[in-house]
């Protein structure tokens, strides 16, 4: 079977953490499925992110990904639809939520984010609008769709209007190296970002819906009534200038000198930040997945995370739930995931335990059978 991988969606300067999914996918799939062959459709611009490629594995170049998002879109309606008759391609593999809607060929699409449909104002208007039609005329055109966890599925059948039986649950993982980091390597990257021996740590790229907002009000709520020992480091891109809200939120509640934004973080270094962490914290108002979770619980630190969306699916029950708004509530938790002596070695056993849940392989092994199933039929 000659199998396609649409990675045009990701901006190759300032890539999400859906690029680790894409690196997975490019490494795992031909090694799960090596009696396939695999094109990869790339840019000139993001080409990079995928080295080391198995012998059935080819790039193809689309001339742009996502620095340029309106001609990223036109080119999957066109030239990937081109490429794909041209090349002879059985099904195309869409993991960025939409699919081209002409062309004979076989689609699996894999829809990650429903955010334009929960939480419209954190999105913005155009985007919502586009998200609107292209995720739901791709999600009807598709001969089958992928979700990363139940919820996701759910509200894909919902929301979109998609029947159960066309939309298959496949877990992701995350890299191999996110695992406990020796105590001089922590120490290093500490010394090397300027981040204190003791601190709470939030990962992701500053989107709106992250609600960094209620956990810096709790963060400066435990400063002030607890003097917490602990400094705030945030390690992640900024998104639609929110961190300069952000830093002014901090001043107005006093605690600037106590919160580090560190901007992005490469992967190599953030096990060792997870690594070090006295607990992490995800008070996010909604999710998809929540890879920065599995990351955590990989490296052995306590998670506080928000109890919506799919956070407890994902969590299994290894962390402290909490209501993302309530300040008291979230405080609270930090402060006994962070100080208890008794409950952090038990914390840590069980996010070591559920991290392990999560594997590339299998989650490899799951898309190809998923695509598998779409051209050949179940059997």
């Amino acid at each position: 079977m000659e199998i396609g991988i649409d990675t045009l969606f990701e901006h190759p300067e300032r890539p999400s953490s859906a690029i680790d999914y894409l690196k997975g996918l490019v490494r795992w799939l031909p090694a799960v499925g090596p009696e396939h062959f695999y094109y990869v459709f790339v840019s000139p611009r993001n080409q990079h992110q995928f080295t080391n490629l198995q012998s059935n594995v080819r790039l193809v170049n689309c001339f742009v990904s996502n620095e340029n998002m309106p001609l990223r879109i036109a080119i999957q309606q066109s030239i990937l639809p081109s490429y794909m008759r041209r090349l002879g391609l059985d099904v195309l593999f869409s993991p960025g939520n939409v699919c081209p809607l002409w062309g004979r060929f076989h689609r699996v699409l894999k829809i990650n984010t429903l955010h334009h449909y929960r939480i419209p104002q954190l999105v913005g208007r155009t985007r919502s609008l586009y998200r609107n039609v292209a995720f739901a005329k791709s999600a009807r055109r598709a001969d089958h769709i992928v979700a990363n966890t139940a919820t996701t599925k759910e509200e894909i059948c919902r929301l979109i209007g998609v029947p159960e039986e066309k939309v298959s649950v496949v877990l992701e993982a995350s890299y191999d190296f996110y695992a406990p980091i020796r105590q001089d390597e922590i120490a290093s990257v500490r010394a090397r970002r300027g981040v204190h021996a003791n601190y709470v740590l939030f990962v992701s790229t500053l989107y709106r819906y992250k609600n960094l907002e209620t956990l810096i009000r709790s963060f400066a709520k435990l400063i002030r009534e607890r003097s917490f020992g602990c400094e705030l480091v945030v390690a992640g891109r900024d998104c639609d200038s929110y961190q300069a809200k952000l830093e002014a939120l901090a001043e107005s509640l006093g605690v600037t000198s106590k919160i580090r934004f560190l901007g992005f973080v490469p992967p190599e270094d953030l096990a060792a930040l997870y690594s070090g962490a006295r607990v992490f914290v995800y008070p996010s108002l909604e999710e998809t997945f929540g890879k920065p979770l599995i990351e955590a619980m990989s490296c052995g630190v306590p998670v506080v995370a928000s109890n919506t969306s799919c956070i407890p699916e994902v969590l299994g029950g290894a962390g402290i739930l909490v209501d993302p708004l309530d300040v008291d509530e979230m405080s609270h938790a930090i402060h006994e995931a962070s100080t208890n002596e008794l409950a952090r070695p038990q914390l840590i056993k069980m996010g070591l335990q559920r991290a392990h849940c999560f594997s590339w392989e299998a989650s490899a092994k799951q898309t190809l059978a998923v695509i598998e199933n779409t051209v050949y039929g179940e059997s």
